[in-house]
């Protein structure tokens, strides 16, 4: 009979701290650098399979309209945590937002040079007297220069020729043009499945690379609420090692949340960014971690080609910190 009181007692003393954990669950907003696409899914996956509730993570991720915009957010306190591109927490953490990534998701750049597999380009060099499409503003266009100062190419021998929006595309599938600026998650991916091959130049492959997606987070919540920081990492981590290990449960993911997700883009864009997490400086290293020199190249490039003005230091704009198993120093 006591031994049947005590198991009642622990069980109920089990219920009860279980209810209270759940209970205690921190409401936590993310905000995506843009709209749902193949590589977003693992965060989804990381919330279907329960990662961030074992952590006390009560999690709402929410699209987004830009890494700038993410970064803003963030540095309003609009959402706890965001994801952006190295070089927006840069620009928007100079401009007086206190923000600062917390965990890499790539570490290599997207940006490269789409070459229609036609047009006889072998390298970079082959580029001269060509024409290259692009949209206004490209930051992928910005850092061109340094790319063919890189490449030993003479930049006043390529042409460029800006066009509005998809007209890149468009003027590529015409032949109108021999390349274009694109991303090797978007562009490089979503032509060739279009009819149209691409020999792609990556930025980061030949000598030029910036941070890509990173997650990052006010100062505030750094400083006032590292464990939250710590376990949202851990979460991520676990969310990210999943997708890698089944890719198709994570699409899944997301499809749940997005219904028009297409199964083979999404699985391309999901390959394509995993391959972009580690750069040669990280090789090897856990996941989330930010190489020194990537960012030191990254602020050290914006400055140069970029119109940045600053007087901070790289590690000014991120931590390692909260990366488990991280690389101290």
């Amino acid at each position: 009979m006591m031994l049947r009181i005590l198991a009642t007692g622990c069980a109920f003393a089990a219920a009860m701290f279980g209810a209270a954990t759940a209970f205690a669950q921190d409401k936590v907003t993310f905000r995506l650098n843009w709209i749902l696409y193949g590589f977003h899914t693992p965060f989804h996956l990381g919330l279907e399979r329960g990662y961030y509730r074992e952590e006390g993570i009560d999690l709402t991720i929410g699209e987004g309209q830009g890494s700038v915009r993410a970064a803003q957010t963030v540095g309003a306190k609009g959402d706890m945590f965001g994801l952006s591109d190295g070089p927006s927490v840069i620009n928007v953490a100079t401009k007086g937002a206190p923000i600062r990534a917390v965990m890499s998701i790539t570490s290599s750049s997207p940006y490269a040079i789409g070459v229609r597999a036609d047009a006889g380009v072998r390298t970079l060099k082959d580029l001269e007297g060509k024409t290259i499409a692009t949209a206004p503003g490209e930051a992928g266009l910005q850092l061109l220069p340094a790319v063919w100062k890189a490449n030993g190419v003479d930049g006043e021998k390529v042409r460029i020729l800006r066009v509005e929006g998809a007209g890149k595309n468009v003027a590529v599938a015409e032949k109108r043009v021999e390349a274009l600026m694109a991303g090797l998650d978007n562009q490089s991916i979503t032509l060739p499945r279009q009819g149209v091959p691409l020999v792609n130049f990556g930025y980061a492959a030949f000598g030029v690379n910036t941070v890509g997606l990173q997650i990052h987070a006010h100062e505030d919540t750094i400083r006032g609420n590292p464990d939250l920081v710590r376990r949202f990492v851990k979460a991520t981590v676990r969310s990210f090692e999943a997708a890698m290990a089944d890719p198709m449960a994570s699409i899944k993911a997301g499809q749940k949340v997005k219904s028009d997700l297409e199964t083979e883009l999404s699985l391309e864009q999901l390959k394509v960014g995993i391959g972009l997490m580690p750069s040669k400086a990280s090789q090897g290293k856990p996941i989330g971690y930010m190489a020194p020199e990537d960012w030191a190249e990254t602020l050290q490039l914006m400055k140069q080609y970029m119109g940045l003005e600053t007087n901070q230091k790289a590690e000014d704009f991120f931590t390692n910190q909260f990366v488990p198993n991280a690389p101290r120093g």
